[in-house]
This record gives C-alpha cells, sequence and structure tokens, in this order.
C-alpha cells in the first residue's frame, strides 16, 4: 500500500485521494481506515473519538467486535450444537441456519436489530408466524452464545426483536371420544403409534425409537433414551393401564429390535393429519396426541411441575401453557365467594336466582360500574 510518511497516526495514500487513520485496538489489532473528512485536522479530529472511544471501551471492558462473517459464525454454532442435540433437530437448526444466512449481511457486527426486524417482517408474509418463531429463537440463541460464552461479539440484535404471536388453536387437544374416532378410524398399522403416544405423551421421534429393551412390564417402566430425545436427556415414564394394554398388544420381539420397525415417521404424521380432516377435527396433527397427554393430567389435578418431568420439558414455561386446565385454576376464582358476599345489593322480589334455560350468560362489562355505584348510592341514602 503506497502512502506518504505518517504522522500522529493520520496519513495520505499516494495512489487513492483522501485522509487516512492508523490505530491499535484494544486486543492489539493494527487497523487503517479511510475517513470522510477534507482536511488534516478533520482526521486528527476524528483519530481523537475513535481513540476516546477505545479508552472508554476499554476502561467499562468492552471487547472489540471481531470481523467474523456471518456464514463462519453459524458454522461455529453448528460445531456447538452438533453434541448437545438429537439429530432431527441439528437437522432442523442448520436449515434454519442456511435460511437466515441467505437473508443476513455477510459480516456478523453488521447485522443490527433492523436487519432482523426487516427479516421477521418478510418472513412472516412467506411463512407461518410458528416457523418465524424457531427461526428467531435460533438467531438469538447464536448471538447469546456469541456475547456470554465466546466472546467475539459484543451485542445480540436478536434481543428485544418481537415474536410473532402464535395462531389460536396452537394448544389443541383431543377429548377421549375424538381419540376413540381417531383410533376406529385409523387403519391397524396406526393404531399402537396413535394410541400409545396419547398414553405416554412421547414425542414422535421417541416413539418410534423405542425398542423393546427399553420397556419393563413387570415394573411398569418405559426409558426414553437420551440419544433419542429432543434435549438428549434421558427420562422413565411409569407406565399407566392405557399404555400397558397397547404394549401388551404388540408381538414382542428380540431385546434389540423396534416396537414399530415398519413404521414410517413420516408417512404417520401425513395419515394422522388426514384422519383427523376426515373426522372434523381442525388444527390436529401427531403432535396433538402430545399435548392431549398433558392436558388430560392438568384436568385431573397433576402438578405442573409433574407434568413437566413427565413430557421432558426444559423450562417451566413450556408446561405454563396448561395451567388454565388445572382444577385448581378453574375453582379459583370461586374463593372469593366468601370475601365478596354479602356485599352486592339484593335482587328484586321474585327476581331467579338463575337464568332460563337456553337464555346465554351475560357478560361481565353488561353490568356497568355506573348502575353498581348508583345501587350502592341509593342503599347507602336510606341507611
Amino acid at each position: 500500500m503506497a502512502k506518504v510518511k505518517e504522522r500522529d497516526g493520520v496519513y495520505q495514500r499516494a495512489d487513492r485521494p483522501g485522509w487516512w487513520v492508523s490505530y491499535v485496538d484494544a486486543a492489539g489489532r493494527r487497523h487503517r481506515e479511510k475517513l470522510q473528512v477534507y482536511t488534516r485536522q478533520q482526521a486528527l479530529e476524528a483519530l481523537r473519538r475513535i481513540k476516546t472511544r477505545l479508552e472508554r471501551d476499554a476502561m467499562l471492558g468492552v471487547r472489540p467486535d471481531a470481523g467474523i462473517s456471518t456464514a463462519e459464525l453459524f458454522e461455529k454454532f453448528r460445531r456447538y450444537q452438533k453434541p448437545r442435540v438429537a439429530e432431527k433437530t441439528y437437522q432442523r437448526t442448520d436449515e434454519i441456519l442456511k435460511t437466515l444466512a441467505a437473508r443476513l449481511p455477510a459480516v456478523a457486527k453488521d447485522i443490527t436489530k433492523s436487519h432482523v426486524s426487516d427479516f421477521v417482517s418478510k418472513r412472516l408474509t412467506e411463512v407461518k408466524p410458528s416457523t418465524v418463531s424457531k427461526e428467531l429463537f435460533v438467531l438469538s440463541k447464536v448471538f447469546r452464545l456469541a456475547v456470554d460464552e465466546w466472546e467475539i461479539l459484543n451485542r445480540n440484535p436478536g434481543a428485544g426483536v418481537k415474536v410473532p404471536r402464535q395462531p389460536d388453536g396452537k394448544l389443541k387437544y383431543l377429548t377421549p371420544g375424538e381419540l376413540r374416532a381417531t383410533l376406529e378410524a385409523s387403519p391397524e398399522w396406526m393404531r399402537a403409534p396413535i394410541a400409545l403416544a396419547a398414553a405416554t405423551g412421547c414425542r414422535r421421534g421417541e416413539l418410534l425409537a423405542l425398542r423393546w429393551m427399553d420397556i419393563d412390564l413387570k415394573r411398569r417402566q418405559l426409558t426414553l433414551r437420551g440419544r433419542n430425545t429432543k434435549t438428549r436427556e434421558t427420562r422413565i415414564l411409569r407406565l399407566n393401564e392405557p399404555a400397558m394394554y397397547v404394549l401388551r398388544s404388540l408381538p414382542q420381539g428380540a431385546a434389540a429390535d423396534l416396537l414399530f420397525p415398519d413404521v414410517d415417521a413420516h408417512e404417520l404424521t401425513v395419515y394422522t393429519q388426514r384422519i383427523f380432516a376426515r373426522l372434523g377435527i381442525a388444527d390436529a396433527s401427531f403432535h396433538t396426541l402430545r399435548h392431549s397427554y398433558a392436558s388430560w393430567l392438568a384436568m385431573q389435578g397433576v402438578d405442573l411441575y409433574a407434568i413437566s418431568a413427565l413430557l421432558g420439558h426444559k423450562t417451566p414455561r413450556m408446561t405454563q401453557r396448561y395451567a388454565h386446565l388445572s382444577p385448581d385454576y378453574q375453582a379459583a376464582a370461586g374463593k372469593l365467594d366468601g370475601v365478596l358476599g354479602g356485599i352486592w345489593p339484593a335482587l328484586p322480589a321474585g327476581q331467579p336466582d338463575t337464568l332460563p334455560e337456553g337464555q346465554p350468560e351475560p357478560k361481565p362489562a353488561s353490568l356497568s360500574h355506573r348502575s353498581v355505584t348508583r345501587k350502592f348510592s341509593r342503599k347507602a341514602k336510606t341507611a
């Protein structure tokens, strides 16, 4: 690079017009940058501001961003994820990273919150909100690791970007009657996988990876091995009567044999959705059986911690989705009966305590604050 003599950290190149600066960052790396200035005095002022920023960052412990490319950062994340997640999850993550790499700036430190927000907005016109949420989750995790563990970046551009709202019906669950109708409408090869999924809450991949060595009918236990689970953690399930019935109905094989050797995962998903559609059960899939298992447990009063352990959730937030089905939750509003009883004005003579049959319940907003206040005011005056 041809340049004139450098003085005070600023110089001009003989082959290109303009002013340049040279400085060393906190990591000891030399940087040379072209400035958008016209005089040496302006170049010195720009260099002073750069040095002031470096000194401030050094005092606060701020690391300079590495010049790692987005592709290199994503490849580092792939190597990080490979031993930590199930193969199916890894493959899904790999597809997400390819999508992100094709739509974001080539240099990782150049990715801003505005880029991420634009990506989310564009993707919402192409795919479902649930897909965009997964992609945003992966991107945020990549940058969280880059900032907190790998220490190669200073900020997470995905932090604070609004996650798309999930559509209604996401946590659809079956009634026992719907499950029975589904089993009756299913061909023979599908009935056992569907019934066992509903009785154990296993994911499709966990279910189809089960071998006879994982089943202990005597102790009524089922072992889901870490290599086959989404979280890579082994968990043991207690077999209930419905699950025992399904397992006893299967022809038992050798210890290393699969429970469902002839069941293809993709076909199981597609045919289950077709059966639900034929029965008129909207927004349901094979994964709905897992939601049904959790929902039925919650409705029977099983605490959320136990449900979380049975499902293999990593965070309580995943299980909170079933809280509204708990009897304790449903009965919570009734706790105010004793507290607020007696404060309301008496009903007019002859007013029935219950609504006539077939008449809809009034909305809470139908009793206005003004009308209640007026009744209390008249009662206070007469007293």
